[in-house]
């Protein structure tokens, strides 16, 4: 396949087998992430329901711990990907590229914001054209600025490719949702690897190992 380009059937066929092969790393992957991801924002809204300054701290210590989350995903699903299975104890290394993470999902959104004030559209493709910073650093361990430009590298020529594939992770995740919930236990995974998969067409990983299955 050319690198530049992907096939969002594929994409979901890849997602859709690769969490029927491991049902039960995944379904205990959302329940694990939802409740540490929970614990926090519940905790917030709980003690701290007015603005203050000790409500503004904990506020940013819960977003700190879904960015880091969110990394774990990241390399959990790569590692799938690339090696057929997840090494949990590789999580323990993102720390050393957590604040080039955090530096590059706040520089995304900044740029995200401004495009959006623009007029949506602008909004919409800078998000596309960045949209692999997080991706790019947990797997390349770049920088925040590095990260952009090569997001924006291998993003070119595929936005209206990516912008589809996220409309239809969005529905897909709307319908998990819509299932009393439950349904995310199905959907969040097939979409996460789903994901792993278009990102590993547009940046191939530096060495050859096979994925977890051939779509």
């Amino acid at each position: 396949m050319n690198p530049s380009r992907f096939s969002i059937s594929e994409a979901l066929n890849y997602g859709w087998t690769a969490f029927k092969n491991k049902i039960g790393f995944f379904i205990g992957f959302v329940i694990v992430f939802f409740l540490i991801s929970f614990i926090p924002s519940y905790f917030a809204a709980r003690f701290f329901p007015h603005p203050s300054f000790l409500g503004f701290v904990f506020r940013i210590i819960a977003w700190l711990i879904g960015l880091y989350l969110g990394m774990a995903a990241t390399r959990i699903a790569l590692d799938i990907y690339d090696r057929g299975d997840a090494d949990l104890n590789r999580l323990g290394e993102l720390g050393s590229d957590f604040p080039s993470y955090v530096g590059g999902k706040f520089l995304f959104g900044i740029i995200v914001a401004i495009g959006t004030l623009l007029l949506v559209i602008p909004g919409i493709i800078v998000s596309l054209m960045f949209l692999y910073v997080g991706y790019l650093i947990v797997d390349r361990h770049m920088g925040p600025i590095e990260a952009l430009k090569r997001s924006q590298a291998i993003t070119n020529g595929v936005k209206w490719p990516l912008f589809l594939f996220g409309l239809i992770v969005i529905i897909l995740n709307i319908i998990g949702l819509a299932c009393l919930g439950i349904g995310l236990l199905v959907s969040i995974p097939i979409t996460m690897m789903a994901s792993a998969y278009v990102y590993r067409q547009l940046s191939p990983a530096a060495s050859a190992a096979a994925s977890i299955v051939t779509p």
